[in-house]
């Protein structure tokens, strides 16, 4: 489990399994107040998780813009979205739709940037562990 952020009012935790999956999975734990989200995202197959970290990576270097993490082989399915706007508040939105009619719907918003590499070296050793 990778914690990125340890705020009073704030957990955001990640983890990463490939066995779990022939894609890869990635498990998300978001705790704000009193609200919790937690469940994980298979994005289909490995090029959609490198196509989510190009954008996060994008993202950051250019101060603004979207990175999407999706289950793609579902109508509604699974996302994790980060985004910047323009006056560089960084919002992520989770909605994570799972078995026994448990949905969880999150944003947070204006998120410090300085988490931003945390989230992208998450991702970059994700993507080490592609099976080969």
């Amino acid at each position: 489990m990778y914690e990125i952020v340890n705020e009073p009012n704030l957990t955001i935790a990640f983890d990463m399994d490939i066995e779990l999956s022939q894609f890869g999975v990635f498990g998300v734990y978001i705790k704000q107040g009193y609200n919790i989200c937690a469940g994980y995202i298979d994005p289909s197959d490995w090029s959609g998780i490198h196509r989510g970290y190009k954008e996060l990576v994008e993202l950051y270097e250019n101060c603004k813009g979207t990175a999407t993490f999706t289950y793609v082989l579902t109508g509604e399915g699974d996302t994790l979205v980060f985004s910047l706007d323009q006056k560089g508040a960084l919002t992520m939105e989770i909605n994570i739709c799972t078995i026994y009619n448990y949905k969880c719907n999150m944003t947070i918003e204006s998120l410090d940037q300085t988490y931003l590499p945390r989230f992208i070296e998450f991702f970059r050793e994700f993507l080490e562990r592609e099976p080969k």
